[in-house]
């Protein structure tokens, strides 16, 4: 969950810093037959600095369609996803950081970590930004109107198994149609 900036109360960080020390660990363990990173190996203040600078390249993505809801002002407003994203890119920042004492992150887990979200025609920051993907909590007038799409018994009008292509499902539509009728 997000949280103030420890060097600067008004600034709300987005992530987790547990979750960002917890995928480094569940990497580091498999490729370093049992090595638990650390307080020594991977520092807090480094951790809080790669959330704060992946929450400021959040924004950058995020402000431009979002101006009246951001800067976020309280840690609870923070939409659970963009706490998802920030601590995969923070995750991308530490490692990236410690490189010296971890090894070099492969390819596929920049990918996962940073190139999703990143990329610019394909990642997730990107559709944000030109308005092909919306944040719900950040899209409604008030909070009980963004919590209304996971209402018990109410299903989203887009296929939520795809990550990159949340477009309409032609089969729920349908089968909505089917209802109203």
């Amino acid at each position: 969950m997000a949280f103030l900036n420890p060097n600067d109360s008004t600034e709300v960080l987005y992530g987790v810093s547990g979750d960002v020390r917890d995928e480094i660990n569940s990497y580091v363990l498999t490729t370093t037959a049992g090595h638990y990173a650390d307080e020594k190996e991977i520092p807090g203040s480094l951790i809080i600095a790669s959330l704060r600078k992946a929450t400021r390249l959040i924004n950058v993505f995020l402000e431009p369609v979002y101006p009246d809801k951001l800067p976020l002002s309280a840690a609870g407003d923070t939409p659970k996803y963009i706490d998802e994203v920030a601590s995969d890119i923070g995750t991308y920042y530490t490692f990236r950081a410690s490189t010296a004492k971890l090894g070099r992150l492969p390819d596929d887990k920049k990918r996962d970590y940073f190139d999703q979200y990143i990329e610019p025609k394909t990642g997730i920051l990107h559709q944000i930004k030109n308005r092909e993907l919306q944040i719900p909590e950040l899209t409604a007038e008030s909070p009980s109107e963004s919590k209304s799409t996971r209402a018990p018994g109410r299903h989203p009008a887009f296929d939520v198994d795809r990550e990159l292509s949340q477009g309409v499902d032609e089969d729920l539509i349908d089968d909505l149609n089917k209802e109203r009728e």
